[in-house]
Formats: C-alpha cells, structure tokens, sequence
C-alpha cells in the first residue's frame, strides 16, 4: 500500500500548499527522500508516522496501515481522507500553539559547512546533529530549526560559530535578518543569511554587511526565505 500512502501524502502536502522541501525540513530529510515517500519507493520511518500524520492533519491509523501495507476502508462519515479542520480564527486573533517546556531540548540543529561560493552561503546536512532547549522566545514556535552560521558575511551582527534559530512561521519583515534557502538539482541544501531589504515577485533585494554591499536573490532559484528569530552567540 505504499503507492497509496505516497498519493496521500503528496496530496494533503499540497493541500497545506508545501512543496517537497517544505515538507522534508520538518523531518531533517532531503526532497528526493520525500519525493520517495510519494512515489512508493520507501515509506516514511516509524518513529516520523505520528508526526506526519499531525502535520499533514490527516488521520494517523490511515498513515500507520497503509505504511504497513494494510488495506485502509474508505470512511464512511467522510469522503475525503483529510481530517476535520478547526474553523480559522479571525486573523486579529491568531492561533498560538501551547507552550512547550523550556528544559525540553527539541528544536533540530542541522551542521552547516561553507559552500565555497564567496558569498556566504552555507550547506546544510539533511540529518540533525543535536537538539537544543527552547527559552521563551520560542516557547509557542511549531517546528522551529537552527544551524551554526558559518562565515563573517553578517559580521557585526552574526559571528562565525554563532547558532541562529529559526521560526518558519514569522513574517518577513524589511530590514529583518533572514535565512534564504535554495535545494540544487543533486539534493544539497543551500542556505544564505542576509538582511531583507524589500521583496518583489521575482527577487530578494538583501544587504550584506561584510563587505557591506547590497544585492538582488532570484526567488526562483533562493524559493524559499526564513526569518531568524533569535541568535544564540558562540561560546
């Protein structure tokens, strides 16, 4: 039934309106791992079906039996598999996730290692290589991720070895510091910290402080941008 729970999950991914990295970071795997769930060549670990389940708001017995290759029968109360949705909140009163104890180390680190393009961008591995305690910054932050910033492209304001932290759900803002992500076609995963400007359909206009200059990212190349939301200096 793996073919069947690859076509769930690409269609409740879609249904979020996430594409295949969107949907791998919250896991710390690679497109092409994704795109492996949902063509039925490998089925998601174990340990990630609960999640997924939750994550894609869909129900977690369906994800679990057609993982194992069960037959799952068609709900009767409900024709599509997609579970109930809560009503959306007025957006002057936006939903806030409960908050998760401080003393619980569970926002991923990814290891980053320079790229060698001269601009500062940065790898990032796939897999986390340690897990670090929230404060009350993120506190109420779903799924929030960090990395060690690598290089002195942000010098001033980011040192090299300082750790940011990322919140997906922030709203880029002008003249915020922000993470800009871009996956090449062999499955690395790119990343460069640079300051937001301004945005437009097409680029990123983003200031770089050392050497300080400012500069256009092709958002069809760097799709995706992160706010940082709190910086964690090296010890």
């Amino acid at each position: 039934m793996s073919a069947e729970l690859g076509k769930l999950i690409k269609t409740a991914r879609e249904a979020k309106g996430w594409d295949q990295i969107e949907l791998g970071r919250h896991f710390g795997v690679t497109k092409s791992a994704v795109n492996q769930w949902e063509s039925g060549k490998n089925v998601p670990d174990q340990r990630k079906q609960p999640r997924l389940a939750q994550l894609l708001e869909v129900d977690p017995d369906m994800v679990r039996a057609l993982a194992a290759g069960e037959k799952w029968p068609p709900e009767p109360k409900q024709a599509s598999f997609l579970m109930d949705r809560p009503a959306r909140r007025p957006l002057a009163e936006p939903a806030t996730a409960p908050p998760v104890p401080m003393g619980r180390a569970d926002i991923p680190v990814w290891a980053s290692a320079a790229a060698g393009d001269g601009d500062g961008a940065m790898i990032l591995t796939s897999e986390p290589i340690d897990y670090i305690k929230r404060t009350e910054r993120t506190a109420t932050v779903t799924d929030p991720w960090a990395f060690h910033v690598i290089g002195d492209s942000m010098l001033e304001r980011l040192a090299q070895g300082d750790q940011v932290v990322i919140n997906p759900a922030m709203p880029l803002l002008p003249m915020t510091d922000c993470v800009f992500v871009h996956q090449s076609e062999d499955g690395n995963l790119y990343a460069l910290v640079k300051r937001l400007l301004r945005a437009t359909p097409d680029v990123w206009r983003v200031r770089q402080l050392n050497p300080a200059k400012d500069f256009e990212l092709s958002r069809r190349k760097w799709a995706k941008a992160y706010r940082i939301a709190e910086i964690r200096p090296r010890m």
